[in-house]
């Protein structure tokens, strides 16, 4: 079948999504291990091309990698030099990750489709929590990172005498009542003040700004948050790689 397989190498797991022109036809998620499970989805769609934005380094990501490369006719590594839909006006963007940039180019195209002046910040709540602004005008401005929902519960476990480790279950008070709503209240309402205050500060200078949030806890941040006017997408990463890869078979670059 004539169609894309995007592939999103992450910290914690991968995430791939196959594309018939712009429309994504069927997506997967499943542990860098289970390099199976990937055989099976291009057994299954058979894509002619691939893109990989890969954040991890081992042996397991390489394998994925090289089964890719012998299973795909083309394949485009996205690294900071691959031409792009957007710009980046990043001061480093060779320290850039890979998967900010496709992040940012599925939230920015689609913002383009809803309304083309609108500014867009996208956060990605993952294993880190990231914040980038793109003007309208296709420019990645730049962006903040910050330790994600799981990782903040760790660090203070990790890193004290006696806190216990908890998760997002649970109550969560404006004032915790003992040390576990404590944590999580602190943890949980820290990270939803953190979201507020970036919107609200980049409304200041960006009037028009579309927010965007995706990644493992976005859909759950989503809820708590009450915000109508936040998106909630979790396929951005993948609509920005199939973006990426549209832009540069139309430049004549693949």
């Amino acid at each position: 079948m004539i169609g894309n397989l995007t592939i999103d190498n992450g910290n914690t797991s991968v995430k791939v999504a196959f594309f018939i022109g712009t429309q994504v036809v069927a997506t997967n998620r499943f542990m860098r291990r289970d390099v199976r499970l990937l055989e099976r989805f291009i057994s299954s769609y058979k894509p002619d091309t691939a893109v990989v934005c890969s954040t991890a380094s081992t042996a397991a990501s390489q394998r994925i990698e090289q089964l890719v490369d012998q299973r795909c006719r083309r394949v485009l590594h996205l690294t900071h030099e691959t031409p792009l839909p957007i710009r980046l006006g990043y001061s480093t963007p060779q320290s850039l990750g890979r998967d900010r940039i496709a992040t940012a180019t599925g939230a920015w195209t689609i913002a383009q489709r809803l309304d083309n002046q609108s500014d867009v910040l996208v956060i990605d709540a993952g294993t880190a929590i990231t914040y980038d602004l793109v003007t309208s005008d296709g420019c990645f401005v730049g962006g903040n990172i910050a330790p994600g929902v799981a990782l903040r519960f760790k660090s203070l476990h990790e890193h004290t005498g006696r806190l216990p480790l908890i998760d997002t279950d649970g109550d969560t008070p404006v004032v915790g009542y003992d040390t576990s709503t404590a944590i999580r209240s602190g943890v949980m309402l820290g990270i939803l003040g953190e979201i507020r205050s970036y919107m609200a500060d980049l409304k200041l200078s960006h009037p028009n700004l579309m927010v965007f949030i995706t990644g493992g806890d976005g859909k759950m941040l989503h809820t708590r948050l009450g915000d109508k006017d936040i998106i909630y997408n979790e396929h951005l990463a993948a609509e920005g790689l199939n973006r990426i890869h549209l832009y540069n078979q139309a430049n004549e670059n693949l």
